[in-house]
This record gives structure tokens, sequence and C-alpha cells, in this order.
């Protein structure tokens, strides 16, 4: 298990954005939340090492826009990552062994399911970005009420990962990312498996979703919004 060597020496990007949503708290944890409360469907937004960035809420947002109650849980506790650690290879695991694992942070993301269901919202998946897939991927593969996983430019995946699944996948990768159709092949071989799929963004850097994306960049901007309207429709086929 590791990050995607892209992960360690892209810096994020300077953005600004007006976000559509609202910061809450419940029991204690920090989310931002947007969308119908009490939505049929929801989904637990995993941000990448980057944190709130305005790129991640934009596209949060987005989500939102297609009937979604979106959440995402600030995992970093307002502490996201710099580039002073991504570069120096010793902090970088003791995040990914530390506070920056799914170990650490199982409490927070049922917290954020629980939040959801405490709205209204049942029928609950989760979005995971960089080093938030490997949160979206386990929790998919506990009793945790996520029935499916978007996994946008994913760090840190493992085999073992996609064997423990329980419900459907769907995988965007760059040319960053390993292609990982193996991987998949695993879900896909499952009951529930004829609803994975994965499409590749040849022409992206890994973090083009979030964080590092350029958003001035009108084809960035094209396939960011490739990425909404396939986890969008992905989710409104496995949350039905």
């Amino acid at each position: 298990m590791s990050f995607v060597s892209a992960c360690c020496n892209t810096p994020p990007v300077q953005a600004e954005y007006t976000a559509l949503g609202e910061y809450i708290e419940h029991n204690g944890v920090k989310y931002y939340a947007v969308g119908n409360k009490g939505a049929s469907q929801g989904v637990v937004f995993c941000y990448d090492i980057f944190g709130y960035h305005p790129n991640s809420l934009q596209v949060a947002d987005k989500l939102s826009l297609s009937g979604l109650r979106v959440v995402i849980p600030d995992f970093l506790l307002g502490n996201p990552l710099t580039m002073a650690i991504l570069a120096d290879r010793t902090a970088i695991m003791e995040f990914a062994t530390g506070r920056g694992s799914w170990n650490s942070n199982r409490e927070m993301f049922k917290a954020a399911v629980s939040l959801l269901q405490a709205e209204g919202t049942q029928n609950i998946g989760s979005a995971g970005f960089c080093w938030g897939a490997k949160f979206a991927l386990c929790a998919l593969g506990e009793d945790l009420d996520i029935k499916s996983v978007s996994l946008v430019h994913p760090s840190m995946l493992e085999r073992k990962d996609f064997e423990k699944a329980q419900g459907p996948v769907l995988l965007l990768t760059t040319k960053d990312e390993p292609v990982m159709d193996e991987d998949l092949e695993i879900v896909k071989n499952k009951p529930f498996g004829k609803l994975s799929y994965a499409e590749r963004f040849e022409d992206r850097i890994h973090g083009f979703c979030a964080a590092r994306g350029d958003f001035s960049d009108s084809n960035v901007v094209k396939d960011v919004g490739r990425v909404i309207q396939l986890t969008t429709g992905f989710f409104k086929e496995t949350l039905a």
C-alpha cells in the first residue's frame, strides 16, 4: 500500500469558489453538507489530502445538484497535508499508518453515515478522491450501510480492498494511477458485479478532479464534468 507517486510531488492549485452548502457540526464532528436534507440518496464524500479545498467543494456541490445529499467529514481535523510532508517519505508513511489510516478514521466515517440516516437518507454511497478513495472502498467492505462507491484518481488501494467489497464499484483513473482492471474484475465477478465499471482519463493528472485540478482549463473542466456525470449516474442506479 502506498501513495501514487504523483500524489507526493504535485501541489494543489490556488482556487477560489463560493460554496453552495454549509458547515455543520454533529456530535462534535465538523462536516460540509450540501443538497436537500432527507434526500432518498446520499453520499459520504471523502476528500483528498488537501481537505476542504475549493475544488472539492465545487465537485460536491455539482454532485448534489443531481438530487444527492452530500456530506464531507473533516477527516483531517482542519490540518491538511502540506507539500513538505508529502516530500518526506518518513512523514508520509507515518501519516498513512497513523492519523491518515482507515482504522483511525472508521468511526468518523460511520458518524457521517449516521448523520445522513438521522436526516432521513437511507440509500447511501461514498465517493472517494485520492487518499479518500481508500476510505470509501474500505467502508464498502464492512457492514457500514454503504451500497456502492465511486473511486476517483484513487491512491493507497490494495487487492484485498476489492476482494472485501460488498457492493458495486465505479473506478475512474488517470494516466498517473496503475491500471486496476484485474482488481475490478474481482468485484465484477460478484453477484452485484454487473453494475461495476471503469473509465480511464489518459489526458489527466492525478488529482484533476480535486485540489490539483486547473478548473480554468476548459479541457479539464470537461473531464471533471464527465466524472460528475458518471458518478451521479452510477449512484442513481446503485442507490435506487
